[in-house]
């Protein structure tokens, strides 16, 4: 099925006559249609098997790039020009053009040997063709060239691990089931990245002293009689470092810190509440409005932040980058998303079922606010913005209440955003509605908060 990104040449208002490039649509498989890793927002890396079979002659996204990588390498075999030695030299080792196998690639992700890896002292630590069990390893190495590792943070996650029953497979496809400490955990099911813990910083889980703050919520503690941190999770620092160990004057490193720092990953090892680098808007966490709101900023004299990404290239665009007004615009729009579509909808608008159980683009309205602009339940209501306009179903709730802000009465609604052109529930795409700006950190857009009007279409 074609998506919203393949056909913008004919999206509404464009004209195809206008546009030059050409697209070229190979079919792929679904998420469930092939084997692969996956990684959850709690750093849990999972293998995920193929369960179905791909219609017709869908290929992986990996099988695609590896024919690719393969018909380049064909390509230019025979060339002697040195400009073209970074195809030839390319190790592409996961295999032939015809048969990718996702577990050579989640083995150059890992990390392996390329030959035996050796300490400072010359001992063998890792054998020559073994996958890496940790990113230690890599720090340990003397012969660091001896070691190929795609991410040294996934360092261990297809490594052999035991599921917690003594059954040893690749780490990230372990279905253990056990949680010691009934933390909820589950140290054996998969693989957490980096080296599996869980809990980052987990020093901090116990006293100064090594004991834990609380016997029912015990993470980690020193042993003194192993001379070792000890517990359900990872240390997240040298294991055999003593709560009373001394920081080294003029150390490097985890030299540097004391037994007590619990924040390795910190140049004093000490939790930051006043932060001078690592933040573009200064060293104290700040409330801003977002930059278009309609109340001042009751906490600062700054409005909003400064040091936002503010976009301006399709400023003089009918769909633009321009800024609406509390005056123009009084009603404050959020995005939000529904248990039956997928992102931009791409996928689950194709599907016959979601699309009947939620087949149109609609607004969640409050009564108030329909009752001031004529508009009944289940009638098209018309939304604009700075940028543009889109319409949609009016779904009139008492969920949506109207807010009281410096002292007057102002509306909000929301909008899901899985609509486009294409699929069979076809919609307005909300973000036509949203401005192009960024955090100063990150890049996130500001797609949460904005302003709009609400009328009848």
């Amino acid at each position: 099925f074609q998506t919203e990104t393949t056909t913008f040449w004919r999206a509404p208002g464009v004209d195809p006559s206008a546009i030059n490039t050409e697209v070229f649509v190979l079919p792929a498989l679904d998420a469930m249609e092939k084997a692969g890793s996956i990684v959850t927002s709690g750093r849990r890396i999972q293998w995920r098997p193929s369960v179905a079979h791909g219609p017709g002659e869908a290929k992986s996204d990996m099988w695609i790039l590896n024919r690719l990588a393969h018909a380049l390498k064909a390509i230019y075999r025979d060339s002697t020009d040195s400009k073209d030695r970074p195809i030839l030299d390319l190790a592409w080792n996961y295999g032939d053009a015809f048969d990718l196998n996702p577990e050579l690639v989640a083995r150059e992700i890992n990390g392996y040997a390329l030959d035996d890896v050796k300490d400072a002292s010359g001992k063998v630590i890792l054998e020559k063709g073994a996958l890496l069990p940790a990113f230690a390893t890599i720090a340990s190495a003397a012969n660091f060239d001896a070691i190929a590792c795609g991410n040294w943070l996934y360092a261990g996650y297809f490594a052999p691990a035991d599921d917690g029953n003594g059954n040893v497979r690749p780490a990230a496809q372990r279905r253990g089931q056990k949680d010691p400490g009934d933390l909820g955990l589950y140290p054996y099911w998969a693989f957490t990245w980096p080296a599996n813990r869980h809990i980052l910083y987990n020093r901090a889980s116990a006293r100064p002293n090594g004991k834990p703050w609380a016997d029912n919520k015990k993470l980690i503690w020193w042993d003194a009689d192993k001379k070792s941190w000890v517990g359900y999770d990872v240390p997240d620092f040298p294991a055999t470092k003593a709560p009373d160990a001394k920081a080294v004057a003029g150390g490097v490193g985890l030299a540097a810190q004391a037994g007590t720092d619990a924040f390795l990953m910190k140049a004093d090892g000490k939790g930051w509440l006043f932060a001078p680098t690592g933040l573009n808007e200064g060293p104290l966490p700040e409330h801003y409005e977002p930059i278009e709101s309609p109340m001042t900023n009751a906490l600062s004299h700054r409005q909003c932040n400064p040091v936002v990404k503010l976009w301006t290239t399709d400023k003089d665009k009918t769909i633009g980058d321009k800024i609406g007004t509390r005056e123009n615009y009084p009603v404050i729009c959020t995005t939000f998303r529904l248990g039956e579509h997928w992102q931009a909808g791409a996928m689950s608008r194709t599907l016959p079922w979601l699309s009947e159980i939620q087949p149109d683009l609609f607004i969640m309205i409050g009564a108030e606010l329909a009752k001031e602009r004529g508009i009944q339940n289940g009638e098209i209501a018309k939304i604009v913005s700075a940028r543009g306009e889109i319409r949609a179903v009016a779904i009139v709730t008492p969920r949506m209440k109207p807010l009281t802000l410096e002292g007057k009465q102002v509306h909000m609604i929301r909008i899901p955003w899985h609509w486009g052109w294409e699929g069979l529930a076809k919609g307005d795409c909300v973000n036509d509605l949203t401005h192009h700006i960024s955090d100063g950190n990150t890049m996130i857009p500001e797609y949460k908060a904005f302003l709009v009007d609400v009328r009848k279409a």
